[in-house]
């Protein structure tokens, strides 16, 4: 099992960037997708995401607490060399709610290829999605 956190200062204001979070069944925030289906509403509700090229990806929000600005989410069947994959979403308010300190954590299992290989891909796909999340807050 890996274990991956990745926290990053965000230059936006924690309510902007709590907002697009919180609608678990809205991506726009983050380009790639061809089309996004949302099934159900609330803990156990499935965003799924279809990408050109591959198969659709399911994510199944497990959590979601307003009051501490966090969630939690689980795929099933990942399109990566991984497997069991579970995440979890924090913001925390920094200068006075001006700015957003993120954190978005997961394990899961690496599959046919080495632990390391599997800690690096997440990283590099956190990374990107937190500032294409800033970006959007900002825009």
């Amino acid at each position: 099992m890996i274990n991956v956190k990745v926290e990053r200062e965000l230059n936006a204001p924690v309510d902007k960037v709590w907002s697009l979070l919180e609608d678990f069944g809205n991506l726009k925030w983050y380009p790639g997708w061809t089309k996004l289906d949302v099934i159900g509403e609330g803990p156990g509700m499935i965003r799924r995401i279809h990408m050109d090229g591959m198969d659709s990806i399911d994510e199944i929000l497990e959590s979601m607490d307003p009051a501490s600005r966090s969630f939690s989410y689980t795929i099933p069947k990942m399109p990566m060399p991984v497997s069991e994959y579970r995440a979890e979403v924090s913001l925390e308010s920094l200068d006075n709610g001006a700015r957003t300190l993120a954190r978005w954590n997961c394990s899961a299992k690496p599959e046919g290829i080495e632990a390391s290989e599997g800690q690096a891909m997440l990283e590099g796909i956190y990374a990107d999605m937190l500032a294409k999340l800033e970006a959007a807050a900002n825009a």
